[in-house]
């Protein structure tokens, strides 16, 4: 399988980035069918390897893009939850080094 880490605000089906002078508000609100993988959902906005590639990408355009925020807000989109944790269908199906590396670093 091949991950594309290249990715752009656009393209983002996991994040959303609000700006507002030096206050950033950045929401998850994961899809659901948008996982690397067609055979599991990221339910109650549990993450993959897709989920963390954005906020990664987030992070930087924050720090690059908007240098004048000083404060960032990370909020869920999801009422009375934030994040479900690493999404388990998703580990379950991966390989050893997959799960090993996704592990250490995310």
């Amino acid at each position: 399988m091949f991950i594309d880490f290249a990715t752009q605000p656009s393209a983002y089906r996991h994040w959303t980035l609000d700006v507002d002078g030096s206050v950033a508000t950045v929401t998850m609100s994961v899809d659901p069918t948008a996982g690397l993988r067609d055979d599991y959902q990221l339910k109650t906005n549990s993450y993959d390897l897709g989920v963390d590639i954005e906020l990664h990408d987030l992070a930087q355009r924050l720090r690059f893009e908007h240098p004048c925020v000083k404060v960032v807000v990370v909020t869920g989109g999801l009422d009375k939850i934030f994040c479900a944790g690493a999404n388990i269908q998703m580990l379950a199906g991966a390989t050893h080094e997959h799960k090993v590396n996704f592990c250490k670093f995310t």
